[in-house]
């Protein structure tokens, strides 16, 4: 989690428990929830666009590449029926 062991987190949770007491925490806890929540929704949904981005470049590049050897494939056929 971001680099932070079991043992970071529980030394900053009992840190904010004595700085700002146990009520406060929980309202902090909860902010901090939403948050996250929040910065996570722009994050997958740009994940999805980038994945949806790179299938539309392979299927043009799979297309291109067909064609091409379509292509090469009939002139080699032209080339090798003509006497």
């Amino acid at each position: 989690m971001f680099g932070v062991g079991p043992q970071e987190v529980v030394i900053i949770v009992g840190l904010i428990l004595v700085i700002f007491g146990p009520a406060k925490a929980a309202g902090i806890a909860r902010d901090l929830g939403r948050w996250v929540n929040e910065a996570r929704r722009p994050v997958e949904e740009l994940k999805e666009e980038l994945a949806s981005s790179v299938e539309e470049v392979k299927d043009e590049a799979r297309h291109s590449a067909t064609e091409k050897l379509k292509t090469k494939a009939a002139v080699g056929k032209e080339q090798y029926d003509e006497p």
